[in-house]
């Protein structure tokens, strides 16, 4: 009966077989997983969420109808091309609209993501990005937003419209 295999070892094994192109991915992956703000341990107030601690989204200001998200442009989050995927900039947009929503409910009230319309302007290879989110008006059950995503040169990089549902506390 063999012993089961470390994690380390297995991760190993598996680096062994890899061709140069793709053990670069894994080391691009690597550096998000060690960077600042990546995966490391937050307080709940510091975290934005698995996902967006995971691409290094970090809240700059938030309150009830607003906030402001940025993201550190890292090469592990290019898309083929060499510029930074769409959807790390559809996420950022994502979480900002979750925040500016969710900031101004009740204790037990919660979004979700009902659609986001996303037109991405131009493409942003290194800097930051950071976007700008806006309640437009929020009823009862549905919030309407707009966001604005720059970069680091305020050029902008891509805008949004979209709608969050309102998740009532039961009682």
């Amino acid at each position: 009966m063999t012993a089961e295999r470390s994690a380390q070892e297995e991760l190993l094994a598996a680096i062994d077989g890899l061709s140069e192109e793709r053990a670069r991915v894994v080391l691009g992956w690597l550096d998000v997983f060690r960077r600042e703000g990546g995966t490391r341990a937050k307080s709940e107030a510091e975290s934005v969420g698995t996902l967006g601690d995971l691409l290094g989204i970090v809240t700059e200001s938030r309150q009830a109808g607003g906030a402001r998200m940025r993201l550190t442009v890292d090469p592990a989050l290019n898309n083929p091309n060499g510029v930074v995927h769409g959807g790390v900039i559809y996420t950022l947009v994502d979480y900002s609209m979750g925040q500016a929503v969710q900031y101004g409910l009740p204790e037990g009230e919660h979004c979700a993501t009902i659609e986001i319309k996303i037109s991405y302007l131009t493409s942003v290879r290194e800097g930051t990005v950071t976007v700008e989110t806006e309640v437009v008006k929020q009823g009862r059950n549905i919030a309407f937003l707009t966001s604005k995503v720059t970069d680091d040169q305020d050029r902008l990089v891509a805008t949004a419209s979209g709608s969050m549902f309102i998740v009532r506390a039961e009682g």
